[in-house]
């Protein structure tokens, strides 16, 4: 199957420098988006020059990355630590509108077009996501009111946000990066869709959790291969764009090897598929998908409309970037800053 178009995957690179060799394998892949890590950053300077070359691929991947603030941040060797979503929520709108811009600052100015933040999962006793301060809280209300605070920030310097962890993960004790937990029954399912539907026309994109949702009529699949699910995603308020968490996480041990995990986050209806890590299988994964579409033409016409899909999404993040003008490190510097004093305050 020739292709011109990029396939609906978000993949990760192994390194900061973007060799011939890689770059070789991103063409054949032409995955719609990079995600960056902690790996691939040494320097600012080199964090620029990294997507710089990507901006040189045709078509133009756009560049994510998580940053949350507290333990999620992928730049803390560049400009330090950065106050948690709970220390920022404790410090009230103005707090969390500085992390909000102090992140979205950082990203125009790398070259990073879209952050996989705000979290909008309510903190529950017990939940992990609590536990490692990355909620901004308990009220649905609340948590939608400050996700929108935050992402203003982000909006400013023209960066993307994303939701996530839908349905919502705030009553889960256990770390998906190791297990596939269920959402508790006793917990109402509702408060954390509530926050969801508040917040999608604003923020027109959300990742969805490896957690079983049997309220969500799947008492089998996790929520991130599971069609039902991911379909109560896509209906939600402006129709999103979907994305999985990253598929390579220990939650989907049980559900196959990657080529089969990514073909099911497809077959789910994910508008993309992340792939975080396994930089050296990707041309495997794509044989894999072209030769699934081959032989099946309804496949291959759905691989198509999400590919336009998350082509869309690339298209309209890289252009409002591009409108913003990027700060220097200094610019950036002083509004980390702010941030913490936000805090401390």
């Amino acid at each position: 199957m020739a292709r011109a178009e990029s396939l609906p995957l978000v993949v990760g690179l192994p390194g900061p420098v973007l060799t011939d060799a890689h770059a070789d394998t991103l063409r054949r892949v032409l995955p719609a988006g990079v995600i960056l890590f902690a790996r691939n950053i040494v320097s600012s300077d080199q964090v620029r020059e990294l997507t710089d070359r990507l901006a040189e691929l045709e078509p133009r991947p756009f560049v994510a990355v998580d940053l949350e603030g507290g333990r999620v941040n992928r730049l803390r060797t560049l400009w330090g630590e950065l106050p948690s979503a709970r220390a920022a929520a404790r410090g009230g709108r103005k707090a969390v509108g500085a992390l909000g811009e102090s992140v979205g600052a950082a990203c125009r100015s790398l070259g990073i077009h879209l952050d996989l933040a705000p979290v909008v999962d309510l903190e529950r006793p017990n939940g992990a996501l609590g536990r490692e301060e990355r909620c901004f809280g308990a009220d649905p209300e609340r948590v939608a009111t400050l996700a929108k605070v935050f992402h203003a920030g982000l909006e400013a310097w023209g960066v993307g946000a994303c939701l996530k962890h839908f349905p919502g993960l705030g009553a889960v004790a256990m770390d998906t990066h190791v297990g596939l937990p269920a959402l508790p029954p006793e917990e109402p399912l509702d408060p954390h869709l509530q926050v969801f539907h508040a917040l999608t026309e604003t923020i027109p994109v959300v990742m969805i959790a490896h957690v079983i949702a049997p309220g969500l009529g799947e008492e089998v699949r996790p929520a991130s291969l599971s069609r039902a699910v991911i379909e109560r995603a896509v209906s939600l308020p402006g129709h999103p764009v979907v994305l999985s968490d990253d598929l390579e996480m220990g939650a989907l041990e049980r559900w196959g090897d990657l080529p089969d995990r990514v073909e099911a986050a497809l077959r789910a209806r994910n508008h993309g598929a992340l792939v975080c890590h396994a930089f050296e299988r990707l041309p495997e994964l794509v044989e894999h998908l072209e030769k699934i579409a081959e032989s099946e033409p309804t496949f291959a016409s759905r691989l198509e409309e999400m590919a336009s899909r998350l082509g869309t999404l690339r298209r309209d993040l890289c252009q409002h970037a591009a409108s913003v003008p990027a700060p220097d490190d200094d610019t950036v510097a002083a509004l980390w800053e702010t941030a913490r004093r936000a805090v401390r305050a």
